[in-house]
């Protein structure tokens, strides 16, 4: 699998709850990519039967003793990912879909994506995305706040509390700047 922002990759067969089969696909790289996007690309130049299903991002792809990719180890994780998918549990509350909006505008990945108990920094946070989170929240909680409530439905909830004491709504989210320098140097001032 070669496409920009993937250091290595490697696809299994798994079985899915039917008895059907799948291909899914497991990458390595700096931050998650856009599921998407990737099945776009693979499909300008694959049959369909062979564009994955499913795309997985991982620090690093396990590997056998003589330094090959575990594929035994990918198929179990497969499985594991496949009933962890049909338990997600997509945002429930107002203000999880807000947050799930602004989460995914801030880091460029699609909101059906982000589920309630997703874990910011899991989903490719950094420091930086941290901040621009921050200033699209319209600054409603803190730097510190946000380190402290990583995962979408506390966070909400420490919101929800928040708003109740004041009896509001949460503002929409500010527009991010698409040139991330010109971002980045607003928020050293």
């Amino acid at each position: 699998m070669r496409a920009p922002g993937v250091r290595e990759g490697a696809v299994v067969i798994t079985e899915r709850a039917d008895g059907s089969k799948q291909l899914v696909a497991f990458y390595s790289g700096q931050r998650p990519l856009d599921a998407s996007a990737l099945r776009d690309r693979l499909s300008a130049s694959l049959p369909k039967y062979m564009v994955p299903t499913a795309f997985h991002r991982r620090k690093r792809l396990p590997l056998t003793d003589n330094g090959k990719i575990d594929r035994k180890e990918l198929m179990a994780l497969a499985a594991q990912l496949d009933v962890a998918e049909q338990n997600h549990e997509g945002p429930s509350t107002s203000t999880e879909h807000w947050l799930a909006c602004v989460w995914a505008e801030v880091l460029s990945i699609p909101k059906d994506q982000i589920g309630r108990r997703d874990h910011f920094f899991d989903l490719g946070g950094t420091s930086l995305s941290i901040l621009k989170l921050a200033i699209a929240l319209n600054r409603a909680v803190s730097f510190k706040e946000l380190t402290a409530h990583p995962i979408l439905a506390d966070l909400a909830e420490l919101i929800e509390r928040r708003l109740e004491g004041v009896g509001g709504v949460p503002a929409a989210p500010m527009p991010l700047l698409s040139d991330n320098s010109a971002a980045t140097d607003s928020m050293v001032d």
